[in-house]
């Protein structure tokens, strides 16, 4: 019972509570008990003090000689005895005070007093009313007595209902400032400090002194736990802070890592690296990921030693800088000496340029994190070699196609030219040869070589025009423009129109440089040949993205043998319609003059039609 009293607040009250309801009902019943007997007392005096007056009413009755009046009060006396014996808290046999005095009373009343009023009044006895008073002094003396011992019956029960409020209201006072004093130092001062700290925490305050409560009830356990608790989350907190400033301290790493990756793929997409600069980006690297020992060799596919040895910091100590392949091909981590060496081979396409080598002291070893970095750097200067391989390849290919293209036109122009003064030069000798020299005819052969010599002049310049335009920030559109206002300054005569609606239209370079060529190839056709003095030039897109070129000439339209050779540069447009997977149609106008329509889907549209048919 102790115990849990010691150990539950909850029980410690409500026993408080139980007390005092005791009290409170002890309190009540007594005081009921005593109500309830205390009833009778004032009737029983009250009828006590009336055995007085009628006393006194018999002794003036009885000397009168009425014995019926005297009967009937000593009746009534005697019923109204009977009556306070009735309501009395003893019987007759009781050893009290109050007992002894009422019988004495009663033995009085019935054995001298009535017998000697009735006698009196009868007339037996003879005694006046003074007589008779004197006579009943003892008597009433007696019955005074006994009213008194009922006024001390009521006063005592009074007295002791006095005492019972009074030892009940001292309980109670003493339960409740009791009662007030526990919930004061085991409840109201540790739920005030329980309180405190729990704001405290709210406000993120971990770390403070334990709690100063070492009851063992409710409030104590929880104290305990509330201070288990704060120390842990302290810990807790002081360890994810310092969980937060390594990860910090990582993220920063990262983004500084990200960052120089990110500015080192811009630098590969705007053009080669050298090896001077890809040495200062080996070392940016090297502060970036942490790293102090870094060799960087480049080398031929076909080669067995590095054409360039790039070294951060003291670099690979057991590199001897020939016969590399050995090393090439070795990936991961290897032991060397005193050292640990990661590689990481600069391969693509199965192609090797070279390796990347991170060196570090024997026992050490890299986290997954810097060898990703090690190999996100050996991809990135992979990709800055095969690009600037790539670009050197697509350079020589240009190169030769460019060729190609300058000897072809060479082909179609200069030396057609060139065999026609030929046979004009061969014509000459024989000519001259003869014995006698027609004058007309050498004429004739030298008009015709000097026509033949401005043709060729003619179409050098033309072809030196065509070798320099380059399709600049007008796109097609303004070469084009650029090649009809030559066009028209070199022949006034011959209206050339354009109608452009290609605004629109995404065109690669490559596609952008067969359509010019074409174009001209054409149109330079419909000028030099067709005889005409209108010239129409058309691109447009059909409903298919398809695009449409035209070229029409009001001429003399084209030759019924259209398949010669290089007749209207037909060879050249052919090849270079296959170039762009298109198709060339070549025909002579009813209305007369020639027509040159060319059809192809560009890069864009063929792209578009192919996602589409993937989604469906």
């Amino acid at each position: 019972m102790l115990n849990r009293i010691r150990q539950s607040i909850v029980y410690r009250i409500g026993t408080l509570m139980l007390l005092t309801v005791l009290v409170a009902l002890s309190s009540m019943v007594a005081s009921y008990i005593i109500s309830d007997a205390a009833e009778n007392d004032a009737a029983a005096v009250n009828l006590a003090g009336s055995l007085r007056a009628m006393s006194y009413r018999l002794s003036a009755i009885a000397p009168s000689g009425d014995l019926a009046a005297t009967r009937d009060l000593a009746d009534e006396v005697a019923q109204r005895l009977a009556k306070v014996l009735s309501i009395s808290d003893f019987s007759a046999s009781d050893n009290l005070r109050a007992a002894r005095h009422y019988n004495k009373v009663m033995h009085s009343w019935e054995q001298e007093i009535r017998p000697l009023l009735e006698s009196i009044a009868a007339s037996h006895t003879a005694m006046d009313s003074q007589q008779l008073a004197n006579r009943l002094e003892p008597f009433i003396t007696d019955v005074d007595t006994l009213v008194f011992d009922y006024q001390t019956i009521a006063e005592e029960k009074i007295n002791l209902l006095r005492l019972v409020q009074l030892g009940s209201l001292f309980a109670t006072v003493v339960l409740v400032y009791l009662s007030l004093y526990i919930l004061h130092r085991s409840v109201e001062q540790p739920l005030k400090l329980l309180t405190n700290r729990s704001l405290s925490i709210a406000q993120g305050n971990f770390h403070q002194p334990p709690l100063e409560i070492d009851s063992e009830d409710e409030l104590g356990v929880l104290a305990r736990t509330i201070n288990n608790m704060s120390d842990e989350i302290h810990a807790t907190h002081r360890d994810l802070a310092h969980r937060v400033e390594l990860k910090t301290a990582q993220l920063q790493k990262s983004h500084e890592a990200l960052d120089f990756q990110y500015r080192l793929a811009r630098r590969i997409s705007e053009g080669p690296l050298p090896g001077t600069e890809l040495g200062q980006w080996l070392g940016e690297f090297a502060n970036v990921a942490g790293l102090e020992n870094l060799d960087l060799c480049l080398m031929t596919p076909e080669g067995e030693a590095p054409y360039e040895h790039l070294v951060e910091g003291l670099g690979n100590e057991y590199c001897s800088g020939s016969e590399c392949r050995m090393c090439v091909n070795t990936c991961g981590p290897s032991e060397e000496g005193e050292s640990r060496v990661y590689r990481f081979p600069l391969e693509v396409d199965k192609r090797n340029y070279g390796v990347l080598m991170c060196s570090l002291p024997r026992g050490d070893s890299l986290d997954e994190e810097p060898q990703q970095r090690l190999g996100t750097f050996a991809d990135s200067v992979t990709a800055a070699i095969a690009i600037n391989e790539r670009e050197a390849q697509d350079r020589r290919v240009a190169l030769l196609d460019e060729r190609a293209i300058i000897a072809r036109e060479l082909h179609d122009s200069l030396a057609q030219s060139l065999s026609y003064l030929k046979i004009q030069v061969t014509r000459l000798n024989r000519a001259n040869r003869r014995d006698q020299v027609d004058r007309v005819a050498v004429e004739e052969i030298i008009a015709e070589l000097k026509e033949g010599l401005d043709a060729s002049y003619r179409q050098l310049r033309e072809l030196l025009t065509t070798f320099r335009l380059q399709v600049g920030p007008g796109g097609l559109r303004g070469i084009l423009e650029q090649s009809i206002l030559a066009y028209r300054e070199q022949h006034p005569q011959i209206s050339i129109l354009l109608d452009y609606h290609l605004d629109e239209v995404p065109l690669t370079p490559h596609e952008e440089i067969h359509l010019l060529q074409l174009v001209r190839e054409a149109s330079q056709n419909a000028v030099y040949h067709s005889q005409g003095d209108r010239v129409e030039i058309s691109l447009t897109q059909a409903d298919n993205h398809a695009l449409k070129v035209c070229i029409r000439d009001n001429g003399i339209g084209i030759s019924n043998a259209p398949e010669k050779r290089n007749h209207f540069g037909m060879s050249i447009m052919q090849e270079r319609a296959s170039n762009l997977n298109g198709k060339l149609q070549i025909r002579r106008r009813e209305e007369g003059g020639t027509e040159v329509q060319f059809h192809f889907v560009p890069h864009y549209a063929r792209e578009r039609e192919l996602v589409w048919r993937e989604a469906v």
